[in-house]
């Protein structure tokens, strides 16, 4: 099972950031942590306390986090232009504060409705963070700068973890959730903000090339996989409802890195894989041995093999975004969901054997072989001759000649619709500022204008054009660029 080799080199599919690479890495690690370390929070806290009147809400909140990534994904290749990065970034802030208030109030009343509706909250917010953070990741220019962060961030978040007080109150676990959300938010906005641009003015790129999707049919089987496996590690021996805590996977994770940083980039991504394969087959080696005596190896092994295919994981979507960044959300968008489905279907497997440990270890022990034998045939079956790198490579190279044409499409249905609803020459330049997602303090700055004179001039524009919001505006820019490649493409049939 061959691994991509190092997409070194491959020059950004988009805009390039306004930051510093060096400072790109720091913030995009720093996020990473605390994304990290707020799934122990959710885990040991948040999930322990609902677990004696709620349990079935743990399973509910993560098909819903499925759910939201899927949508994250279709919006992607279908409505791209409704990605605004400040509104919607507002919209999720309100809604991680809102989604905290409600699940502390949920189990400090033990009131499943208000629970659940906080977790559906984090679900929407999760799925937009990890989206954020993952178009920010794919704008460091090398491999093995993804490396140096995702895996400087799987080790740190396991010492971060250590810092959050043991058996803190859900009332504080939620204000640390809060903490772990918006401060990555923060810090990768404007990094991530020129890219989901450059996305929103492909006006659907992504889903004119849906058959570009198939080669990563392989790889969202085997996050589902992985993710079986994190979820069985997360339920198996809980300790008062909680995961069991082992840094043996965080030592693990450690050496892992310390070696790949030694290691040539082909070398280092070959030993992703197999190392990642290896500890998760260790993990359902040991369980049936840590049935009676929850030592956490188990744990531990399963949650390093998790860690060290996430690694692999962020170095092809970084690749993939740097290869062609419209692709980049609706992929994240499905491997994600994957995933989520994955830890899900773990997880319940896992209850179920400690609740079978103390009236018939026999059976949980042949449930854990059963789920190594599974993990093993499935890999056996469907990656024997299945090639990361060429999945990767068959993505569409979108090149910058290709991007500039999507502005200069904008700037042609602009003029367009600017001679037909007689717009001024300079609601005209507005519009193709909105129409490219830019904001009127852009448009004030760019043209030394005052803030409510843009705000004439838009709202002159929005009644020449019969539109009442920038959605409406971009949706008929949109429709304009479509009549044109129509019309194209009919003067060709006509010259043919």
């Amino acid at each position: 099972m061959a691994t991509p080799t190092s997409s070194d080199g491959v020059e950004p599919a988009g805009p390039g950031p306004a930051v510093a690479p060096a400072l790109v890495a720091l913030r995009c690690l720093v996020a990473l942590v605390l994304l990290m370390a707020s799934g122990g929070v959710i885990n040991g806290t948040i999930y322990a306390s609902m677990a004696s009147f709620f349990a079935v809400g743990r399973e509910i909140a993560t098909c819903a986090n499925a759910l939201a990534f899927v949508l994250l994904a279709v919006v992607a290749l279908r409505r791209p232009s409704l990605l605004d990065g400040r509104a919607v970034t507002a919209a999720v802030a309100v809604a991680v504060v809102a989604g905290a208030l409600c699940m502390a109030a949920g189990v400090s009343l033990r009131n499943p409705p208000l629970l659940l509706a906080g977790l559906l909250c984090r679900s929407v917010s999760s799925a937009w963070v990890t989206g954020m953070f993952t178009v920010a990741l794919s704008t460091l220019p090398t491999g093995r700068g993804v490396l140096l962060v995702t895996a400087g961030g799987a080790v740190l978040s396991g010492a971060a973890g250590l810092l959050i007080p043991a058996g803190c109150s859900v009332a504080v676990a939620c204000a640390i959730l809060v903490a772990c959300t918006l401060v990555p938010l923060a810090l990768v906005q404007g990094i991530a903000d020129p890219s989901l641009a450059c996305i929103r003015r492909g006006g659907g790129i992504a889903m004119r090339d849906l058959k570009g999707f198939a080669p990563f049919a392989p790889l969202v089987l085997c996050m589902f996989l992985m993710a079986v496996a994190s979820g069985y590690a997360i339920a198996f021996n809980q300790q008062n409802d909680a995961p069991v805590v082992n840094l043996a996977g965080d030592a693990i994770v450690a050496v892992v890195f310390v070696g790949l940083l030694a290691a040539s980039p082909r070398k280092s991504e070959d030993l992703l894989f197999t190392l990642s394969v290896l500890l998760v087959v260790a993990g359902y080696l040991v369980a049936p041995y840590e049935l009676v005596s929850a030592g956490g190896f188990a744990n531990a092994l399963l949650g390093a093999g998790r860690d060290c295919f996430h690694l692999l994981l962020w170095i092809l979507l970084a690749f993939v975004g740097r290869r062609n960044l419209f692709m980049l959300l609706p992929v994240v968008g499905f491997v994600r969901a994957a995933s989520s489905l994955g830890t899900d279907v773990g997880a319940i497997v896992g209850h179920a054997t400690n609740r079978l440990i103390a009236s018939d270890p026999q059976i949980a022990s042949i449930i854990a072989s059963v789920m190594l034998f599974g993990f093993v045939a499935v890999l056996w079956v469907c990656f024997r001759r299945f090639s990361f790198t060429d999945a990767v490579n068959e993505v569409r190279l979108v090149t910058s000649p290709e991007i500039e044409g999507i502005g200069s499409r904008i700037d042609d249905a602009c003029r367009i619709l600017g001679k037909r609803c007689g717009l001024t020459p300079r609601e005209t330049e507005i519009l193709v500022l909105l129409a490219k997602g830019r904001d009127g303090k852009f448009v004030a700055e760019k043209y030394v204008l005052s803030y409510q004179t843009v705000k004439t001039h838009i709202k002159h524009l929005y009644a020449k054009l019969d539109v009442h919001s920038r959605q409406e505006l971009i949706n008929l820019v949109d429709q304009t660029q479509a009549a044109m490649a129509a019309d194209a493409a009919k003067d060709e049939r006509a010259e043919g």
